[in-house]
């Protein structure tokens, strides 16, 4: 089976836009003509953050300085499971598997 793709391509013509990137559909012409005089509206263009907007920046730059993994305490739990010393607290493993049902659901 031969498929014949001229009439597709007769669809698609780069006046139309169509083929080209999302980014770049409508703006051939303005992107051309604002190059070629040499203006551009980034140096006149402003971005003000909120408080909130700040405060989750700061925290992004924390997190991502901080390791994914504690080692030295992977470490010592390894450590205390292959020497038999770690102990298992039913009490304190209920009270956070409660504690993450409430957040959970209150999360809803």
């Amino acid at each position: 089976m031969e498929i014949e793709n001229n009439r597709i391509a007769s669809l698609v013509t780069p006046a139309s836009g169509q083929g080209a990137p999302v980014e770049n559909q409508g703006k051939e012409n303005t992107n051309s003509s604002s190059a070629e005089s040499g203006n551009t509206s980034s140096s006149s263009d402003r971005v003000s953050l909120t408080g909130a907007a700040l405060q989750l920046q700061e925290l992004e730059t924390r997190l991502a300085s901080e390791p994914v993994v504690d080692s030295q305490r992977v470490e010592a739990v390894r450590s205390a499971v292959e020497n038999g010393t770690f102990t298992i607290n039913p009490e304190r493993i209920a009270e956070k598997l409660m504690s993450l049902e409430e957040a959970l659901t209150d999360a809803r």
